[in-house]
């Protein structure tokens, strides 16, 4: 099946090496407990249909939806030979279609792309009436964390441009035409959650200029909303 080139600046393709990617061949526990999570909150709003995942990365979170048409987008070629492995296809995607998609996945992914607002934009125009764009294990600038220490634990100066918080992801997405279904903050039922050590480590970053990397209310958030 023909893949649709897509044309990525070559220094934002070399940041994306192989090693970016050794922990996502289903092989890390606590993603996977966490991609379980991720679909059951997605049900909750859309049952099925054509989805899109923007930086699918090796097809790993796509596995987890039991839907049988499903599209990636990535700029690593040795995990897009994985994700078809996986029974991903790359010959539509959100610049290519319009009103195509029933869901259109941003996981982890709107904080590492040079446009993100042409991206959205792209998800809005691709998307079918009532269709959904999801942002999953997305940061949140807004957060306590992040206002204490302007960082979060999964952030990556080099490979991140807009570090969205929720007030501003959500204004973004009404002004493109999406209604907001659900925000939420997971935090008490994630595999990565240590209670005791994330406030214990939170306690240290208020009183020390070091960063203690954690888990915390509110660091990350997941937004749905509908077309």
């Amino acid at each position: 099946m023909k893949q649709v080139k897509i044309d990525y600046s070559p220094l934002l393709v070399s940041r994306y090496g192989d090693h970016y990617f050794e922990n996502r061949y289903s092989n890390n526990p606590q993603r996977i407990a966490q991609f379980k999570l991720d679909v059951a909150y997605i049900k909750k709003f859309i049952k099925g249909g054509v989805v899109c995942d923007v930086g699918c990365s090796t097809g790993e979170f796509l596995n987890f939806m039991s839907w049988t048409e499903k599209y990636g987008m990535e700029i690593n070629e040795k995990v897009i030979k994985e994700a078809k492995k996986n029974r991903i296809k790359f010959d539509k995607n959100i610049f290519t279609e319009n009103e195509f998609f029933d869901v259109v996945i941003f996981r982890g992914t709107i904080q590492h792309v040079d446009e993100p607002f042409r991206m959205m934009k792209m998800a809005y125009n691709s998307l079918k009436k009532n269709g959904v764009i999801v942002f999953l294990a997305t940061p949140n600038s807004d957060s306590i964390l992040y206002r204490l220490k302007l960082d979060l634990p999964f952030l990556s100066p080099k490979i991140n441009f807009y570090i969205p918080g929720k007030k501003s992801l959500c204004n973004s997405l009404v002004n493109l035409g999406f209604k907001i279904e659900s925000v939420e903050y997971p935090y008490w039922k994630t595999p990565y959650r240590n209670f005791f050590k994330d406030h214990f480590f939170f306690l240290l970053n208020i009183f020390s200029k070091k960063f203690y990397k954690h888990s915390f209310w509110g660091s990350s958030m997941s937004i749905i909303a509908r077309k």
